[in-house]
């Protein structure tokens, strides 16, 4: 039961850093179109897991609603933007985990940095997870 919560933490760890960089919402923070490397660490019970990726974004802005919409069980409760930074609050249910979390990024344009803290309870055990990451552009996509 405990490694099925740790994994469930870590997916939606995971998930939601790489949605930051495939998703697009009118009113966001701005970002460069182009092929971008993000570098992610997320810390739960089970240990630290790193990733790195490389995605092509297309548009300008991002925002927490539209990261939302590709991670079901997962909804925004409250956010905030603007061009060059943006906070958010989510609940999510998955698995039979229910979790909390709070996360931030800010963007330069051609680089953006951000965290995100969840908190899950599963029969009274409370567990929680931290992911940090950081992107930057490194050119055109192909």
């Amino acid at each position: 039961m405990k490694y099925l919560i740790i994994r469930t933490l870590a997916v939606v760890g995971l998930l939601f850093t790489s949605a930051i960089f495939n998703s697009v919402f009118a009113g966001g923070m701005q970002v460069s179109p182009g092929l971008w490397e993000t570098k992610s660490q997320v810390t739960s019970p089970g240990g630290t897991q790193e990733n790195i990726s490389q995605d092509c974004i297309e548009e300008s802005e991002i925002s927490p609603e539209k990261m939302m919409d590709e991670n079901q069980g997962c909804e925004v409760t409250e956010s905030s933007s603007d061009a060059n930074s943006m906070q958010w609050s989510i609940a999510c249910s998955n698995e039979g985990v229910n979790m909390t979390g709070s996360g931030h990024a800010k963007s330069s344009g051609n680089t953006i940095m951000g965290g995100m803290d969840i908190k899950a309870n599963f029969g009274g055990q409370e567990f929680s997870m931290n992911t940090k990451w950081e992107g930057k552009r490194i050119g055109d996509c192909n």
